[in-house]
């Protein structure tokens, strides 16, 4: 079963489209270092602990799809994406998008109790460096 519910055509304006079929291999990942030689999509962490980077390579056991048009980087306050944390925990799958502008789009596919679908998604604006003049 398909994650998104988007046709391809609304694809198209993306320049990132991943999807991964298990969320805790993704949480697993993020546990340990894995560096491919060519890193295809990366996260990285900063902060006064330290920096950290998870790279993901498009042929990895992890990832379903990986469409990418153009190489990209884009910073997002952890304040913001700490509510999608709870949903990676419950998700049996996630998609992770951004456009051209940098908004990001975690989409969780999480079965309930009942063994019924749902999707929940979150959104996310880049953090934007206000340039001093």
């Amino acid at each position: 079963m398909p994650l998104s519910t988007q046709s391809q055509d609304d694809e198209e304006h993306y320049v990132l489209v991943a999807s991964l079929d298990n969320a805790r291999n993704l949480s697993n990942i993020l546990k340990i270092t894995m560096s491919p030689s060519q890193p295809y999509f990366r996260l990285s962490t900063f902060g006064n602990s330290g920096n950290a980077h998870y790279d993901y390579s498009k042929d990895s056991d992890m990832m379903e799809l990986f469409q990418c048009t153009m190489t990209q980087t884009n910073r997002y306050k952890m304040s913001l994406l700490k509510p999608s944390t709870k949903a990676l925990a419950l998700s049996c799958k996630v998609s992770v998008r951004t456009d051209n502008r940098g908004l990001l789009s975690q989409q969780y596919l999480v079965r309930n109790d009942d063994g019924q679908i749902c999707f929940l998604e979150f959104y996310c604006c880049p953090d934007e460096e206000v340039e001093e003049e």
